[in-house]
C-alpha cells in the first residue's frame, strides 16, 4: 500500500512542477496593456529632475547603442553634467524577445560609467553600485540610477 502511494506521489510532483514553472514564466513575460505614456508618466512624476534632463532618439544612440526606431517608446533622463551618474531610461519594446540587446546595452552603460568614476567620483560610483535598477517586465525595461531608484521602480511596476 505504501509502495503505490509513494508511485502516486512521483507521478503528480512533476506534473506540479511544470504547471507552476508554466505559470511563473507567463506571469512575468505579460505583455504590458498600459500605454507606453502613462507608464512613463508615472515614472516622470517621482523622477526628481535636479541633476538631469530628457535626451532625444540621438543622446538615445550614443549612450546605449541602440536605434529608437526599433522600441515603442523609448524614455531617457541623462545626467546634465559629465560629472553626474543619476539616470533613468525607459523602454517600451516592440517585441519582448529584444530584452537581451536592451538589457546588454544597460549593462555596457553601467560598466562605462563604473569606468569612468572609478576612483574619483566617489559619490557616483556608490550610486552605480548601491542604487541602480534595472528592471524588465514583460515589454517593458527600466533603468534608473540615483537615490530614489526604488521609488521609480515601484512607481513603475505600479503603472504596469
Amino acid at each position: 500500500m505504501r509502495k503505490y502511494r509513494i508511485l502516486e506521489i512521483a507521478r503528480v510532483v512533476p506534473v506540479l512542477a511544470v504547471v507552476v514553472f508554466w505559470i511563473v514564466s507567463c506571469s512575468q513575460n505579460r505583455v504590458s496593456k498600459t500605454p507606453f505614456e502613462e507608464v512613463r508618466q508615472a515614472v516622470a512624476d517621482v523622477v526628481v529632475m535636479d541633476a538631469m534632463q530628457e535626451g532625444d532618439d540621438a543622446v538615445f544612440r550614443r549612450l546605449y547603442g541602440l536605434d529608437p526606431a526599433n522600441y515603442d517608446g523609448v524614455y531617457l533622463l541623462w545626467p546634465l553634467s559629465n560629472m553626474d551618474a543619476e539616470e533613468v531610461l525607459l523602454v517600451r519594446l516592440k517585441d519582448p524577445g529584444d530584452a537581451d540587446a536592451v538589457l546588454q546595452a544597460i549593462d555596457a552603460r553601467i560598466a562605462t560609467q563604473k569606468k569612468s568614476f572609478d576612483g574619483y567620483g566617489v559619490q557616483q560610483f556608490d550610486l552605480l553600485e548601491n542604487h541602480c535598477v534595472v528592471e524588465a517586465r514583460g515589454n517593458d525595461i527600466l533603468f534608473a540610477v540615483g537615490a530614489n531608484a526604488d521609488v521609480l521602480r515601484q512607481a513603475f511596476l505600479g503603472a504596469l
